[in-house]
């Protein structure tokens, strides 16, 4: 458990860590390199850990195909991001199932329909199981703008032998983190290219390494996060820095609308300040694909608007569970209004009051922590384990410029 205190005067930088949701698809692409490149900023994270040692322990287990049936791999979602690895090396790959946050079900169909349009046969039985069963289409369409979807295509057939045409991929996401999948296979020579419509082209072409060493991109969801608690713990100024300025357009937008005083230094800087506070206003918002407004950050900007003047409408297009953090924030005495499942006003400033609040899901336990330091008195943040799973030393971060918190044993 985490106890936080209320927190004010917030000083000094932070240093955003390596993306995690660039980090977790990159490390299962290298596996298929045989000379791996080195990565030279993975985030220390438990998602990243854990998706290392499934690799690592079930490789030597393998012979026919590549076994995923591991209960350790229903423990991320991203197991899922090995499949690639395995039908590239073994042709074959049985699978359980994977794990996820608790902001919806996700169920596999845009994954499982993009495999099949690349000619991979997918059974049920005892476990699922993918198998290769012929070349590619030359035109694949996916379902919907799935990120994990796209990775996991791109990376399966970026290096197939024995395929001398090229194929169109359509309908793909274009998030920071998938352009810079697209760079790691790129720099072992991959002919990858994505458009400006949705659209990546791709030849698979011979695995020849350009550069041994690769650098994963900062975390603009991290960057947005500390973005959001420097602009309403009391009486706050930080910088930020290592941050893709460029990936979060978007919140700028935001934050401008609230009243929010920040200021861009240069591409990998940002300062801001809560000096304004009370000043803030009322806005509205809604979540879609990049580059429109993240819906990682939804939780974040909803706790953050409960310190704002009048009613903010916020509209979650994506996820409907990712208002479940509504309920604890409400258990803080914030005052919340839901319209429908996707849809909610965040009302008037409120004073938040501590309590003991909860999480099952990585963005909305950040959320917790953004009450906790705005929130009189203590606030206590049970299941941790949450936060561990995709932020990059986050104790030391917050301790750092001074926020009021510390691990307790249960």
């Amino acid at each position: 458990m985490f106890q936080i205190s209320y927190s004010k005067g917030l000083r000094w930088e932070v240093e955003i860590s390596a993306s995690k949701n660039a980090s977790l698809p990159i490390v299962a692409a290298n596996y298929i390199l045989d000379n791996q490149v080195n990565l030279t900023n993975k985030p220390q994270i438990v998602d990243l850990k854990v998706l290392e040692e499934i690799f690592q322990e079930w490789k030597s287990k393998s012979k026919d195909f590549f076994d995923l049936t591991m209960e350790k791999a229903t423990k991320i979602r991203t197991s899922i991001l090995l499949i690639p690895y395995g039908l590239n090396k073994y042709g074959s790959v049985k699978f359980i199932g994977s794990g996820w946050c608790n902001i919806w079900k996700r169920p596999l169909d845009t994954f499982d329909d993009a495999l099949n349009k690349a000619w991979i046969t997918i059974s049920n039985d005892e476990f699922k199981e993918y198998k290769v069963t012929g070349k590619p289409k030359r035109n694949i369409m996916l379902q919907e703008f799935s990120v994990t979807a796209t990775e996991a295509l791109i990376t399966y057939l970026a290096f197939l032998p024995n395929i001398d045409y090229t194929i169109n991929i359509y309908q793909v996401a274009t998030e920071p983190h998938v352009k810079n999948v697209i760079d790691f296979l790129n720099n072992a020579w991959a002919d990858i290219t994505l458009n400006i419509d949705h659209s990546i082209t791709l030849k698979p072409s011979k695995i020849n390494i350009k550069n041994q060493d690769f650098k994963i991109i900062s975390d603009y969801i991290e960057a947005g996060t500390y973005f959001a608690i420097w602009a309403w713990a009391d009486d706050t100024e930080i910088t930020l820095k290592n941050v893709n300025v460029d990936d979060l357009s978007s919140m700028y937008n935001i934050a401008e609308k609230i009243g929010i005083n920040f200021k861009i230094i240069d591409k990998s800087t940002i300062t801001v300040n809560s000096f304004n506070k009370k000043n803030y206003q009322w806005t509205k918002f809604e979540t879609r694909i990049f580059p429109w407004f993240p819906t990682d950050l939804q939780s974040i900007f909803g706790t953050l608007l409960t310190q704002a003047n009048w009613r903010s409408k916020i509209f979650e297009t994506l996820f409907e569970w990712r208002f479940s953090y509504l309920t604890e924030l409400e258990n803080l005495w914030a005052d919340i209004e839901v319209l429908n499942p996707h849809q909610v006003l965040v009302i008037w400033p409120t004073k938040l009051t501590w309590n003991y609040v909860t999480s099952t899901d990585l963005r909305w336990w950040w959320a917790m922590v953004l009450a906790g330091i705005m929130a009189k008195w203590t606030t206590n943040i049970m299941n941790e384990n949450i936060i561990l799973r995709g932020y990059d030393k986050i104790m030391e971060k917050l301790q750092n410029i001074w926020v009021n918190i510390k691990k307790l044993d249960e």
